[in-house]
């Protein structure tokens, strides 16, 4: 019966070590790269057959990919978000008189934002989630004519 009991608890320590290196891994992967001082990334959006400029950009912990949007003014724009990290959630905003969209992405899947730049110029994007802008989450949107 001892034996049978001291079989259990050092099942039961194994399993608590294991599930205890699963979460360290996750919490690394979720929260471990700052933004800060990654290179630039620089991506132009290009233009489908229906004439809507489209880009991808990964939403990562704490940055953006592409970090440096090019397009050009007067077509629309829509850009699709993923979520890398899946378990933090992340937001892309952009907010300026001439453009302001914003968007929430938690988990799997996409999420969008659609707008058409007016004027030419420099935009920033961030993330407006909790101190992921100060992380280094953050990005130049470039309107060109």
């Amino acid at each position: 019966m001892l034996a049978s009991l001291c079989g259990v608890l050092k099942e039961a320590a194994i399993y608590m070590k294991a599930k205890s290196l699963v979460l360290i891994v996750l919490f690394c992967v979720g929260c471990g790269s700052s933004g800060v001082d990654r290179a630039e990334v620089s991506k132009q959006a290009t233009v489908d057959a229906d004439g809507v400029q489209r880009i991808d950009v990964d939403m990562h912990s704490y940055y953006f990919e592409p970090n440096k949007i090019i397009v050009k003014a007067g077509t629309p724009v829509e850009i699709k978000l993923h979520n890398c990290s899946h378990i933090v959630p992340h937001n892309f905003s952009i907010s300026s008189p001439d453009i302001n969209v914003s968007d929430d992405k938690w988990g799997w899947g996409s999420g969008h934002v659609r707008f058409t730049p007016t004027k030419a110029g420099e935009y920033r994007f961030f993330c407006h989630k909790d101190s992921h802008e100060k992380k280094g989450m953050a990005g130049t949107l470039i309107v060109q004519e």
